[in-house]
């Protein structure tokens, strides 16, 4: 009997412990911003649903531009407001990448550019940037490159005259392509069946990263260990490992015929650099300079191939339906390129409504809805809220894109929105933050805008695009996921009657 009674007292002790630690854990700074009540272990999970983006933005107007939730047990705060938004990543502080294990298995650890940070980030992101300028980033060699894959299209688009073509995901042939030039100077039959793996194997991670998004993994990861099938965490590690074979092909390729005084294209330049490289803390060292080759190829292609992809479909959706919208951008297609030849970028600022459209359409369909999440280096009391350091921070793109009260009618597609008053100059307004703000800005903003503005340029100069009979009114809400793209839909295209 004592010895049981000991037990419990012993129990209750360790009871009360274990409660105490919780609590102080748990305690927040007064400063802390608030947010809705959390469930233990799922956070708000439940709560965000299949739909996150929404959810997000109804507590914006309940708890205000920033608050707190809790991603399963991690802490959370969502900022809502471009101002606020811009202010805050314009900061090293707020630089950081989240840890979350759903996006170091995407990168193989702290490697790349995408899911790094600090100066390890810093030298990779500007050794990219640099070689992409090198390539002719915005300029004509990657002018010629993306026109080329135009064309590939215009051609394909020509074979099934009249015939109703599906719309999701026909871009990613021609913009895979692209990038996959820029890195390994090789280039695929996008439309060739079966599917080349390098595509084919893209496709495959981003509908098991959507999976995991729609399960509720990438906000609870610690889902993985309760149900890896379920939860969609064994399908995601193998689309990451089927992507990162490819990947290992293609530099072990380049290193067998490697001529540093020719480099060919950027996995060529990378080891020039990683071969340069003495100092064994170098992200350029030996082992850690190939894990970040790596991982930036697959950064490259994920968070690049998909969103234009994505952006093209979602334009050609809205212009079947919008006629007005179309006709008046061929119109001026007509009157700066006219047909004999392809457009071209320097085009561009003599196509400000062009420019409108492709705007209202990245506006619009909001492809990352919640950015990539960002991680607090540093303890910081922004806006009298304190940001604790290790935080996780969101990014609210959706509300920002979508908000009536800096649009107005925001749920209208209006390119006329992005227009001077006399239509003859493109507006750059300050909410519009498709490629995210600040430090961790889209690191490839320019080389999908130039994609977008030349494939579509080079099609509504050449077909009219009509909505599939059949479904005259389209479906223009996309399908749960971490990345927003169209459901599927099909449209016809004619020869325009110029």
């Amino acid at each position: 009997m004592a010895l049981a009674i000991a037990f419990t007292e012993v129990f209750l002790a360790f009871a009360v412990l274990v409660l105490v630690s919780l609590y102080i854990r748990n305690k927040k700074d007064p400063r802390y911003p608030p947010g809705p009540r959390a469930l233990p272990f799922v956070g708000n999970l439940l709560q965000l649903g299949s739909r996150p983006q929404q959810v997000l933005t109804k507590w914006a107007k309940e708890y205000g531009p920033i608050y707190s939730i809790k991603m399963g047990t991690d802490d959370t705060i969502v900022v809502n407001d471009h101002k606020l938004l811009k202010e805050l990543f314009a900061e090293n502080t707020a630089s950081g990448r989240s840890q979350n294990p759903i996006f170091i298995a995407f990168s193989g650890g702290n490697y790349g550019v995408v899911n790094t940070e600090g100066a390890h980030w810093e030298v990779q992101r500007r050794f990219t940037l640099r070689k992409l300028r090198d390539f002719g980033f915005a300029k004509s060699s990657m002018e010629g490159l993306i026109l080329d894959e135009a064309n590939s299209m215009i051609h394909h688009l020509e074979k099934h005259m009249d015939a109703p073509i599906q719309g999701r995901r026909l871009f990613n042939g021609v913009v895979v392509n692209a990038l996959w030039n820029i890195v390994s100077r090789e280039r695929n039959e996008w439309d060739a069946k079966p599917q080349p793996p390098i595509m084919e194997k893209m496709e495959e991670l981003v509908q098991a990263l959507n999976y995991a998004n729609t399960s509720g993994l990438v906000f609870a990861p610690s889902l993985r260990h309760v149900a890896p099938s379920f939860f969609g965490w064994t399908r995601w590690v193998n689309s990451v490992h089927n992507v990162m074979q490819i990947t290992n092909e293609a530099v072990k390729k380049h290193a067998d015929k490697l001529d540093p005084d020719c480099p060919e294209d950027l996995i060529d330049h990378y080891l020039i650099e990683m071969k340069n490289a003495k100092d064994p803390d170098s992200s350029f060292y030996k082992e850690a300079g190939e894990k970040n080759l790596k991982a930036l190829i697959v950064d490259l292609f994920a968070a690049g191939s998909e969103t234009t992809s994505h952006t093209c479909s979602w334009i050609v959706l809205y212009l079947s339906y919008h006629q007005q919208v179309q006709s008046r951008m061929q119109d001026e297609l007509d009157s700066v390129v006219g047909t004999n030849r392809l457009p071209s970028l320097s085009d561009r600022p003599n196509l400000p409504y062009t420019e409108a459209v492709i705007m209202e359409v990245l506006r619009i369909s909001n492809i990352l809805p919640n950015g990539v999440m960002h991680r607090m280096l540093e303890d910081v009391v922004f806006h009298g809220f304190f940001f604790p350091k290790g935080v996780t921070v969101i990014s609210n793109l959706y509300k920002i894109l979508r908000d009536p009260e800096i649009w107005g009618d925001a749920d209208n597609f209006r390119p006329e929105r992005f227009l001077s008053q006399d239509g003859k100059k493109v507006i750059k307004h300050e909410a519009f933050v498709a490629f995210s703000v600040g430090k961790r800005q889209c690191l490839g903003e320019s080389l999908a805008k130039d994609t977008l503005f030349l494939i579509m340029a080079c099609i509504f100069q050449k077909f009219k695009v009509l909505a599939d009979p059949e479904h005259p009114i389209p479906d223009f809400e996309p399908p749960p996921g971490f990345l927003h793209e169209t459901k599927p839909f099909k449209f016809l295209v004619r020869p325009r009657d110029l």
